[in-house]
């Protein structure tokens, strides 16, 4: 006997053992689905940084390029009108003088210009809203005054960055050419702009220690740069990398592209100045946005390895507790295994209904515990079928005791017929009523069983005056539960006849399963 039990016990433990596996499992796949969160997530998160920050140099770009044309602009209205003037009255002295007063109020309202100037077809100064003029002061060799000299185009030419020669500060120069009656060259109207200016409108920015902000003419030549050298200004970088995404077709665009200037790999978003042969370029500097990927980055995975370790220590603890658990569980259900055995052998004669030869209401009790308990343990279902012989007392007292005793025999003896498995119980439960416990069943699997049961008996046809149906039949109540529903004895046993009382207040004659 001790053997037997040994094996059926080391068959469970092995069921055991395969479920501290699958813990095992559970925690190493959690453990690795952290760490592979935690890597996409430091990769998701670098092409974030290098995403939002070709978003923020394309707006950057975009609003610098509207203030600077807005800037143009305002300074191009005003030597619009001079031109106008100018070609429609001539440069007399009275003309000059009227155009010089508003151009100095001009020069007050709007703090960016520099000055006002005009010159004639020789270049010679006609005025100067800065003051008098210098003696002899000539401007022929200007890019602007060759320009106008030799194209005969009304369009605005904005010059390169240049020292003025009043004021030696670095200015931008805005012009137009200025006609005769005829059509031929007049001279030039111009209005300079501080260059300071420009890099005014970067102050606020935040570049980071290595970022630029480029202003450069469409050719390629750098009008101003912040940080700002004097070496820089006029720099051609039409060569560079950033040029040659400039096709006419391509107004604005961002990119990750080496300086042609310092030779730092920079994310850059670049811009046309609308109405203007100007392209405003802003970068910032790659490494300074994987510092601060990497910074971030090295954070969460120290977060990652901490909640790692916190883990798998977790992890190994509740293994181990498992382990001990199942090991003075099986200890017990050995122990346990064998007082049942020797019960069961001791009291075999005593647990046997004398009428029916069925286990009796003591053995049946016992076992629907034994059994409820093993559901919990091997997580798995047990089903139990409440029986009752319908209108037995009107049987009982129309045909005797001894007829009654007989009709209960016959129900007794179809039950042993359909319960035929050794782990399976049918018991007398109390009068004319029987129970049967199915370990390892559902209501699925019971259902066919009472069906058997009940249909076999109504076709008997054992005679019954006192029944509206006229024959012997029994109504049927099952319950079940399972490894998921933390039940006991008695909710088994009260789930059972709540369905066995259905079906008696149902007409009687029928199998219903209670959940």
């Amino acid at each position: 006997m001790l053997t037997k039990i040994a094996s059926v016990f080391d068959v469970e433990w092995a069921g055991a053992k395969l479920k501290i596996g699958h813990v095992v499992l559970f925690v190493a796949a959690v453990c690795i689905s952290l760490i592979a969160i935690s890597i996409w997530g430091v990769f998701s998160s670098l092409e974030y940084h290098l995403h939002e920050k070709k978003i923020e140099m394309s707006n950057l770009s975009k609003t610098l390029s509207s203030s600077i044309s807005a800037t143009l602009t305002q300074a191009d209205t005003v030597i619009l009108g001079v031109k106008e003037r100018l070609e429609a009255e001539g440069t007399g002295a009275e003309n000059l003088k009227k155009l010089g007063d508003i151009l100095k109020i001009q020069q007050k309202r709007l703090p960016h210009i520099h000055g006002f100037f005009i010159y004639d077809e020789q270049g010679r100064w006609l005025f100067n809203s800065n003051g008098i003029i210098p003696a002899g002061a000539n401007n022929s060799d200007r890019d602007y005054f060759i320009y106008h000299r030799d194209h005969a185009d009304p369009a605005t030419f904005i010059g390169p960055s240049i020292l003025s020669r009043s004021t030696n500060e670095w200015i931008i120069t805005v012009s137009k050419r200025i006609n005769h009656p005829d059509g031929s060259f007049a001279g030039v109207t111009i209005a300079t702009l501080y260059l300071n200016y420009f890099l005014s409108l970067y102050d606020d920015v935040d570049l980071g220690n290595n970022g630029i902000i480029n202003l450069v003419s469409s050719t390629g030549r750098i009008v101003v740069r912040k940080p700002f050298r004097d070496a820089d200004v006029g720099t051609d970088i039409s060569s560079g990398q950033a040029f040659s995404l400039l096709t006419p077709a391509v107004n604005s665009g961002t990119a990750t592209i080496k300086s042609f200037v310092d030779g730092v790999e920079r994310i850059i978003s670049f811009r046309r100045i609308d109405g203007y042969p100007l392209v405003i370029i802003t970068a910032f500097d790659r490494s300074e946005i994987l510092a601060d990927w990497r910074n971030e980055s090295l954070a969460s995975l120290l977060v990652s390895s901490i909640l790692l370790v916190i883990l798998s220590l977790l992890g190994y603890r509740l293994i181990k507790l498992m382990s001990r658990q199942m090991q003075a569980q099986k200890e017990l259900q050995i122990s346990q295994a064998i007082y049942i055995e020797a019960n069961k052998t001791l009291g075999a004669l005593a647990l046997k209904d004398g009428l029916t030869g069925l286990f009796n209401r003591r053995q049946f009790d016992f076992f629907i515990s034994a059994e409820v308990s093993r559901t919990r343990r091997k997580l798995d279902d047990t089903a139990l079928i409440m029986i009752d012989v319908d209108y037995f007392k009107k049987y009982n007292d129309h045909y005797g005791h001894v007829q009654g005793d007989e009709c209960l025999r016959v129900v007794s003896a179809i039950i042993k017929k359909h319960v035929t498995r050794t782990d399976d119980l049918a018991a007398r439960y109390g009068g004319e009523e029987f129970a049967i416990v199915l370990p390892g069943t559902d209501y699925v699997g019971a259902f066919p069983i009472a069906e058997k049961i009940r249909i076999e008996l109504e076709q008997r046809a054992i005679k019954h005056n006192e029944s509206p149906i006229g024959v012997v039949t029994i109504s049927v109540g099952i319950g079940a539960l399972s490894a998921s529903t933390t039940g006991t004895t008695e909710n088994l046993v009260d789930i059972a006849d709540k369905a066995l009382y259905i079906a008696k207040s149902s007409g009687r004659n029928r199998t219903v399963i209670s959940n």
